[in-house]
């Protein structure tokens, strides 16, 4: 009796214990296809980070590397040949690699003992064809006096010859009268030539001497030049680049002695592609430059001129830029002949355009395309872009300011493609995840 009393309640307990684990394992079921239904959901939303839309500006930059050059440079000689006696200022410093100098200022001395030798001997050779040139003129004078003489003795033989031919005529004088009077006349003519030539010849020695003179002043003109030149002095305003003997040799007129520089104001010159050349205007193209000793310095100028030539080899033309070259305080400049300087050249600036980042255009067969965002969804917009530069790119058509945009993610997009905003925490995890599911 007992036993058949105790079947009923294990029989329930049984069935109240299936049923809970079926009601259990059905609830469970069910939680694994909500969560299903919601991963399916959220996994079809691309994760993606936006921005706005902003206007900015863009550069059109052209870098190149240029060649620094002095605008003048003066290997100085010296125009006499002589000892070279000193090569130092009026107040005694050495003229070396360095040096400034002034235009007129002394920079050598010759010895000039043999110029002002011969300086002395031209002044006397001028004072000897000023005494025969006085002498000269004194003897045209007396000669010039004996032939008015002689002139005056012609007129007076002549009239008195005619007085006889007259007298003659009217049988009131005799031949022997005329012929005396012609025999005089003849006389009077012949002394007046000899008078004549004489004045002829004084003047030809008064010629000659002047000649003389000025040849003699000619020569002591150069001989005042010559001890000049053993003063050799500075032909612009510069800086001694480099200096080519000592003091103390035999110097000739081809001999340099030293190189002088202008170097408040240098020229470089770069090479720019032909096709570039329309957009440089000289006068009116900025350009900013930097030497590689000091890159920290920036100096700004206006591009000068265009050589007229192109190489046919590079088809580049030389593009000329003067560059201001201000000595430091430390009597450095920032920019040395010989070496070579960055020169950015302006083309083109635009101001308050719409630009994005160079990276967010997508390139699909002959378009570029940007993501612009529609609610929760994308759009794939067409873009004509412009220019380029510091990583932003001019779009000239197909976005205006204030458009929200897929900045990061894009390359996961279709046109009308769901988007999920994400931080970027939250984008650096999905990325992570994004890594493992494909491990």
């Amino acid at each position: 009796m007992k036993k058949t009393s105790l079947f009923p309640v294990v029989l329930g307990a049984v069935v109240i214990l299936g049923g809970s684990f079926w009601g259990a394992k059905r609830i469970s079921a069910a939680r694994e296809e909500a969560q299903r239904k919601q991963a399916g959901t959220r996994s079809a939303a691309v994760p993606v980070r936006t921005a706005r839309v902003t206007l900015g500006e863009v550069r059109n930059v052209l870098t190149f590397n240029g060649d620094v050059e002095a605008m003048r440079s003066v290997d100085l000689q010296a125009k006499v040949s002589g000892r070279l006696l000193a090569l130092e200022l009026e107040d005694g410093t050495p003229v070396e690699e360095g040096t400034l100098v002034k235009k007129g200022q002394r920079i050598a001395l010759l010895d000039g003992r043999e110029y002002h030798a011969a300086q002395s001997a031209a002044k006397a050779a001028v004072s000897v064809a000023q005494a025969s040139l006085a002498s000269a003129q004194a003897v045209v004078l007396q000669r010039q006096a004996s032939l008015a003489s002689a002139q005056a003795n012609l007129e007076d033989k002549q009239r008195e010859f005619e007085r006889m031919s007259g007298l003659v005529a009217q049988q009131a004088g005799t031949q022997q009268s005329l012929d005396q009077a012609t025999t005089a006349l003849a006389q009077a003519r012949a002394e007046e030539q000899a008078a004549q030539a004489e004045v002829e010849a004084g003047e030809a020695s008064l010629e000659e001497a002047r000649a003389s003179l000025e040849q003699a002043k000619a020569e002591e003109e150069k001989a005042n030049l010559d001890v000049l030149e053993t003063i050799v002095c500075a032909p612009m305003d510069g800086v001694v680049s480099r200096r080519h003997l000592d003091p103390g040799v035999q110097v000739t007129a081809s001999t340099p002695l030293v190189t002088i520089l202008a170097m408040d104001t240098v020229k470089v010159v770069i090479s720019v592609p032909v096709n570039r050349l329309s957009q440089v205007v000289p006068g009116h193209t900025p350009a900013t430059l930097r030497s590689p000793a000091n890159p920290q310095e920036v100096v700004t100028c206006l591009v000068e001129k265009i050589h007229p030539a192109v190489d046919s080899v590079t088809r580049t033309a030389q593009v000329e830029l003067r560059v201001p070259n201000q000595r430091r305080e430390d009597g450095t400049y920032p920019f040395l002949p010989g070496m070579y300087a960055t020169v950015e050249l302006l083309l083109e600036e635009k101001q308050d355009i719409v630009t994005v980042d160079v990276s967010l255009p997508i390139r699909n067969v002959d378009r570029q395309l940007v993501f612009v965002c529609q609610g929760d969804t994308v759009r794939a917009v067409p873009v004509t872009l412009g220019l380029t530069t510091g990583g932003r790119v001019e779009v000239l058509e197909g976005l205006h300011e204030g458009d929200e945009v897929v900045v990061q993610g894009q390359h996961r997009l279709t046109d009308g493609s769901p988007i999920r905003r994400i931080a970027p925490q939250e984008e650096e995890a999905s990325s992570q995840e994004e890594g493992q599911g494909k491990e």
